[in-house]
């Protein structure tokens, strides 16, 4: 509790569950409300002209099994956030963050993120980004910068599949070293007046890197979703694939284009894009067992997001 005000309810919404010792920084609107630190990683933080400011570093060589949870959100119906973060995980190191990003009660809210984060040689690190922006959606604006070093590797998991989303601007761009990995997913629901455009490039610079990213995402009842995936191979060996599943249902409108770039004969990289409504066969054979036809294609775009 900090001032009344119950942290684990206002990002229950985005799954949050942490035992009382688990590592975390938690962040309400320009505050830093709590901070819990372990051996071998350290968290420091500061709020600047409403700006927070946080650094997380893990130390070489050491590995987390259990999850750092990384909690930023609004819990009131008006408010602004801005927040510069810097993840560095040393050699060797290893971890986990669950990133709980929650704006239960947005009316008029504007989420802006900067984020760098630092592999360095045979590190890695699991993100796992979960968004919940309550029923009428917030503006957000977030810019990922990612540099994975010599045999590192990243995973980059983020979802958003209830509620509204709003208006939102997702650019996350990677760089991989050699015999780096990247493997980036995302699973986005948009509904009504959202506003979707995401864009992730990956270069890949050093020999037998590999990328792998994979889009899943529903536009409805008008609602707009823009995808961009782009990887970039510049080195012998390296392999890299974008993946795209994009459904519409109603108004919603879809938009996925995938950019391959190579600069080197040794390279490789593929793509696949599946864009458009769902079969009327799958509707029709749940249909059969009972459902009505509406209830047929949310249950059917929520196997697509889950899947």
């Amino acid at each position: 509790m900090s001032g009344g005000l119950n942290v684990d309810d206002v990002f229950a919404p985005t799954g949050f569950h942490a035992s009382p010792d688990a590592p975390r920084i938690v962040v309400i609107e320009d505050k830093v409300v709590n901070v819990k630190e372990a051996e071998g990683l350290e968290i420091s933080s500061e709020t600047e002209d409403g700006t927070v400011r946080a650094e997380l570093r893990v130390l070489p060589g050491y590995e987390f099994e259990e999850p750092v949870h990384f909690c930023v959100g609004i819990p009131w119906e008006r408010g602004v956030q801005r927040i510069i973060t810097r993840i560095i995980v040393e050699e060797g190191a290893s971890i986990s963050l669950m990133s709980h990003c929650s704006f239960p009660r947005a009316e008029d809210v504007l989420h802006e993120m900067e984020a760098e984060i630092i592999l360095h040689k045979d590190s890695s690190l699991k993100v796992t980004d979960v968004h919940y922006h309550g029923e009428n959606g917030v503006r957000l604006r977030a810019v990922y910068d990612v540099d994975v070093g010599p045999g590192a590797e990243y995973d980059s998991s983020f979802k958003i599949t209830r509620g509204r989303i709003g208006e939102m601007e997702w650019i996350s761009r990677m760089r991989v070293d050699e015999g780096g990995v990247v493997r980036a997913d995302a699973a986005m629901k948009a509904v009504d007046e959202d506003v979707v455009d995401v864009e992730e490039v990956v270069r890949l610079v050093g020999e037998n890197a590999r990328a792998s990213l994979e889009f899943k995402a529903a536009a409805i009842d008008g609602a707009e979703v823009n995808v961009v995936g782009e990887i970039s191979g510049e080195a012998d060996g390296v392999r890299g694939h974008v993946e795209c599943s994009e459904i519409i249902k109603g108004d919603g409108r879809v938009s996925s284009v995938p950019k391959l770039r190579v600069s080197h004969p040794g390279a490789r990289l593929t793509h696949e894009a599946a864009l458009g409504t769902i079969e009327r066969k799958e509707v029709e054979t749940l249909m059969a067992r009972g459902l009505t036809e509406e209830e047929a294609v949310d249950l059917l775009v929520e196997a697509m997001l889950r899947g």
